[in-house]
């Protein structure tokens, strides 16, 4: 895969935070190349993973910075997790970086690869289930535009803030680009959005602002942007109790799979065509004109 030449990822955690970082790194690593999607760093037992945003795009097409879900980040985020599971890790938070948190489905890849649409529908479901019961608290720092499987990976996370800037919208757009999305998924956001919303949302793919979805409680809070990375950061620690020791985690996700047991059971099991080959989008993978 052919990616431009990633520039390193700027951090931004506050100086109480990087307290911490002599200690906690030893257990991540740390090392970007021109492969690498993401950061992860361990922070005073917080599992810190960012999506990069290097300029370029990958080989057939997709802008690198739309963070779209495609065999390779979906890999480094299992990755990722698999990673702060092993350093016991009490908490992780997943923050995005430049326009977006995540564009959804890489469609240009699917367009290109029609045949994996299937091996790749599966397997991103499969990275929300794992999301959605992981045993430690999760929170995500939607920074951007998070469209599609990305808005669906977001509602995986079991606390959302997102960045107050107008520009900045939570959409997801089937209808307009012919897909009908999979049961895993329907039920997903059924069981993260309200009722009121499932209308507008699915069916009509209508466009929220943080503050509405402030209202409806699918994000805990709306900072402005430059706050937006230390906000979560302290929502993650937080909750560490609820991620403290081995027998809290197995048991936080035990509860989350009964809690989104309809989920659970769908996500990357009952797994349908969802039209990839019929579908109304374009050669970028955006809704056609």
């Amino acid at each position: 895969m052919a990616l431009v030449q990633t520039r390193m990822a700027t951090s931004r955690l506050t100086s109480t935070w990087r307290r911490h970082l002599g200690t906690s790194l030893r257990c991540f690593s740390s090392v970007r190349d021109s492969m690498s999607l993401l950061s992860t760093q361990m922070v005073d037992h917080v599992a810190v993973v960012r999506f990069l945003s290097p300029e370029g795009q990958f080989s057939w097409g997709t802008r690198v910075w739309e963070h779209r879900l495609n065999p390779s980040l979906i890999k480094q985020v299992h990755d990722a997790l698999d990673q702060a599971e092993e350093c016991g890790a009490q908490a992780l938070l997943l923050a995005g970086e430049g326009r977006f948190f995540c564009n959804g489905m890489d469609l240009q890849y699917i367009s290109a690869n029609m045949s994996q649409a299937m091996a790749i529908q599966t397997d991103a479901e499969k990275l929300m289930r794992r999301v959605l019961t992981l045993g430690m608290p999760t929170v995500a720092a939607l920074n951007g535009h998070t469209a599609a499987g990305g808005a669906m990976l977001a509602l995986a996370f079991d606390k959302r803030l997102m960045t107050a800037e107008s520009q900045s919208v939570f959409f997801i757009p089937g209808i307009d680009l012919g897909l009908a999305y999979s049961t895993g998924m329907t039920e997903l956001m059924k069981a993260k959005m309200p009722l009121a919303m499932w209308n507008d949302v699915l069916c009509m793919g209508k466009r929220f602002q943080s503050e509405e979805l402030l209202k409806h409680g699918v994000v805990e809070a709306r900072p402005p942007a430059a706050d937006l990375f230390d906000s979560a950061m302290e929502l993650a620690t937080s909750l560490k109790s609820k991620g403290k020791d081995e027998k809290t985690r197995d048991t936080l996700h035990k509860i989350k799979g009964n809690l989104y047991k309809d989920a659970a059971a769908t996500l990357g099991f009952q797994v349908q065509d969802m039209g990839y080959a019929t579908a109304t989008f374009s050669a970028t993978g955006r809704p056609q004109k």
